[in-house]
């Protein structure tokens, strides 16, 4: 299966594509890089694909974005052994089996740009496979820390088995100036359950993390994925829905500032009857930071009964901030239930009057407002690992300090 970000045509017309410009890298890595990783990783069927993928990644350059002012890409010096660890009951990529191999090469997509995701599936220096045996239910972390001596290439693979739960917690801190470029597929089969938390916090780094769900029939999959910052950061959340019941929730949360920039993309498809997926996003923008927020709901023919919807709240707190929201609703089935909607506002005069009332000052108050649009997620986060919720609270708390200092 390949599933595409947009599908541009109806009935028998299809409409003239895009092409994203690409410029050449002379830092671009090459056979060197590759052999060198070849030295760590030994599963010979892994070799074999990422080789294969090799070929198509070094006719490509990597794209020049518009709206998200990404020119290029020199990738950092490359580094074999990424700065992260995996919990002991993740296995390693060279662990991984046929199944694993086969969802590889199966689930495949573009991705924020394809050639990000080709990097990844080729020069990743860091990875994990999670399978599951049926009626099994754990909680499994990767953890990361990037700098300029330390970029990631993460490379995961979920393989869920009937009937079986799992949490999984995606952590990347940053010292600054580095780069996070991972991709994910995940494969739920029916009646399973997945929980995925991802937590990135960034410090001027540029990242893009490609993620493709395949949720089987009556299966459950929650998604919380928080991004605090980055110079550039473009997370790519595709999910395919071609069973019957499957249910699917998606919380985006966001926070930025200075000049940075959030390019985000979230797509459910929905092929199978009775299926149901949602997009709740919430954000926070302060000084001269853009937001691009692009939610996509996709209802194929056939999918009777779907109910589909997506929502995106977005807080501005500076006059140079800039929001573009796209809310996009797509429906070929008449038997569903469908809506999108987003707002961009500043904050409640009436809520900022009744704080000031009960003793806040103006500021306080403001700030007291602006971190409650994050204590859901952070709550979220303290059930299941209360170290990352710290941290994720921490630098939210810094960043609002110095938004609304009194000094």
């Amino acid at each position: 299966m390949y599933e595409k970000a947009l599908i541009l045509r109806h009935d028998d017309f299809f409409a003239t594509e895009w092409k994203v410009p690409e410029i050449e890298s002379e830092k671009d890595y090459g056979l060197n890089e590759l052999n060198k990783s070849n030295d760590l990783y030994t599963n010979n069927k892994l070799i074999d694909f990422r080789m294969n993928r090799y070929e198509e990644y070094s006719k490509m350059g990597f794209p020049k974005w518009k709206r998200a002012k990404l020119n290029g890409f020199d990738p950092l010096d490359y580094f074999l052994n990424a700065n992260s660890i995996i919990s002991e009951n993740l296995k390693g990529l060279n662990e991984i089996d046929e199944e694993g191999i086969e969802i590889l090469k199966e689930m495949d997509f573009d991705g924020s740009n394809r050639k990000f995701l080709l990097m990844t599936d080729v020069f990743f220096n860091s990875g994990f496979y999670l399978k599951t045996q049926e009626n099994e239910n754990n909680t499994y972390f990767v953890e990361s820390v990037i700098d300029e001596k330390n970029p990631l290439y993460n490379l995961g693979v979920i393989n869920l088995a009937e009937n079986s739960k799992a949490v999984l917690i995606r952590f990347v801190n940053s010292n600054g100036n580095s780069s996070n470029i991972s991709s994910l597929r995940a494969k739920l089969k029916e009646n399973s359950e997945l929980t995925l938390i991802n937590i990135n916090l960034y410090n001027n780094d540029i990242s893009t993390d490609n993620i493709f769900f395949d949720v089987g029939k009556n299966a459950v999959l929650t998604v919380y994925d928080i991004n605090i910052g980055g110079k550039v950061s473009a997370p790519h959340i595709i999910t395919r829905m071609a069973s019957d019941e499957g249910k699917v929730n998606i919380y985006p949360y966001y926070l930025s500032q200075d000049e940075e920039v959030l390019d985000m993309f979230y797509l459910i498809r929905y092929y199978a009857p009775k299926t149901f997926g949602h997009i709740l996003g919430h954000g926070v923008l302060m000084d001269s930071s853009r937001v691009i927020f692009r939610g996509n709901i996709d209802i194929k023919k056939g999918a009777k009964e779907a109910d589909a919807g997506e929502q995106d709240f977005n807080l501005v707190l500076s006059d140079k901030a800039r929001v573009m929201a796209y809310p996009s609703l797509y429906v070929d089935e008449n038997d569903v239930t469908a809506g999108h909607a987003a707002s961009v506002g500043s904050i409640d005069e009436d809520m900022l009057y009744y704080m000031m009332t009960r003793g806040y000052s103006k500021n306080q108050a403001k700030r007291e407002i602006a971190f409650g649009i994050f204590e859901p997620a952070i709550s979220f986060v303290e059930e299941y690992n209360s170290k990352y919720a710290g941290e994720l609270k921490n630098v939210i708390e810094k960043r609002f300090d110095r938004e609304f200092s009194d000094s």
